[in-house]
């Protein structure tokens, strides 16, 4: 059975969820995510920080399915800072329980907007977001390692 948990700041996860967080980063975004990458995102921990886990396995690393991790930014925004389920997952409705969770948690606290960063290249993660209410806002030039990102906002 999955669930999505609380998560701890992702620099304080034991040294195995790190690396089992990042062979997920690797294999579904081929971003490369390490220790100084987590210190550096900045994710507190508060209820946009989650894990998808597998409950049969937990606490065992490999049964992480899946991270959303989001932070405040500004007085009225939050930020998606990283939305990834494992193949095995996707298309189950989890990215629409969790996103939704979130923007619900969001709006209690009176915020009124979101933004997000993706891929150009990655449109499968735009259609999901486009679905959910944002769009694309503006190019960010060489955004990430190898190509520009789009930033994308919407209303909470």
């Amino acid at each position: 059975m999955l669930e999505w948990i609380l998560g701890q700041k992702p620099e304080a996860m034991p040294e195995s969820w790190q690396q089992k967080v990042s062979e997920l980063f690797l294999a579904e975004t081929g971003e490369k995510y390490n220790d100084t990458t987590f210190r550096m995102l900045g994710i507190p921990e508060w209820y946009g920080n989650k894990l998808l886990i597998d409950t049969t396995i937990y606490p065992q690393p490999d049964s992480l399915m899946g991270v959303m991790w989001s932070k405040p930014l500004l007085e009225n925004r939050i930020r998606i800072v990283a939305l990834v389920l494992d193949k095995q997952v996707q298309n189950n409705n989890h990215g629409t329980a969790i996103l939704s969770q979130v923007i619900e948690a969001a709006k209690s606290e009176g915020k009124t907007m979101i933004q997000l960063e993706v891929r150009k290249s990655n449109s499968r993660a735009q259609k999901f977001y486009l679905k959910h209410g944002l769009s694309i806002d503006k190019t960010i030039q060489n955004y990430y390692s190898n190509e520009d990102g789009f930033m994308m906002i919407g209303k909470l």
